[in-house]
């Protein structure tokens, strides 16, 4: 029996790998929500899928995850500071985003809002947070202990834009200080009629047959 040789096979391991990868790339990725509303420990209450249009629900509470704070921008350890984290499902890359905890303060329904980053395969850029009033900081009343989060998400993909079409630069005339008339195009003829002359020359003198020698 004659065995099929196993480089034949390469070719269509390779593009069913790379087909797996494309796949993989076109599943939104989705963000595990993290806060520190109750303690300063972080705790899940929810779950942030970036599809078009992003979806957001609420999970129960789950193990706090590890944060590396030393990475965490504006970051206090006064209890002034609320916090959410962010984390990839793909990548498990964190993200941290706080606001002033007075901005919730009273509020039984506390509004937010993610304005989500990302590039065009779907990975994570960048995100905008903002959660509660600013003028919640001007009350003496703190933050309620179960309040109630309601979720607006909207997700940017960054799009590669038209290349710009670039004018070309002006000749100036150094002695008048106006700007030179533009020499027109030549074509190309008049820019190689030397070569295209001789060659032409020698295919009409040398086409004739040879004389018969006797």
């Amino acid at each position: 029996m004659r065995l099929l040789n196993p480089s034949a096979f390469l070719p269509l391991l390779v593009l069913g790998a790379l087909s797996s990868v494309y796949a993989e790339l076109l599943v939104p990725d989705t963000l595990s929500v993290y806060d520190n509303l109750n303690s300063d420990q972080f705790t899940q209450r929810g779950e942030l899928v970036l599809s078009d249009p992003a979806e957001y629900s609420s999970v129960g509470l789950q193990s706090p995850p590890v944060i590396d704070y030393s990475t965490v921008a504006n970051w206090t350890t006064d209890g002034s500071t609320y916090a959410v984290l962010l984390q990839s499902h793909k990548t498990d890359a964190q993200l941290v985003l706080t606001v002033p905890r007075c901005r919730l303060n009273g509020d039984r329904v506390i509004k937010e809002r993610f304005v989500v980053h990302a590039a065009a395969d779907g990975s994570l850029l960048h995100v905008d947070y903002t959660a509660g009033k600013a003028t919640n900081c001007k009350d003496s009343h703190s933050v309620l202990e179960a309040p109630k989060f309601t979720t607006d998400v909207v997700v940017k993909r960054r799009v590669q834009g038209p290349t710009p079409e670039l004018a070309q630069a002006a000749s100036i005339d150094l002695t008048t200080g106006k700007e030179k008339t533009p020499v027109p195009q030549k074509s190309f003829l008049v820019k190689y009629w030397y070569y295209i002359v001789p060659i032409m020359l020698l295919l009409l003198l040398g086409g004739g047959e040879e004389p018969q020698q006797e």
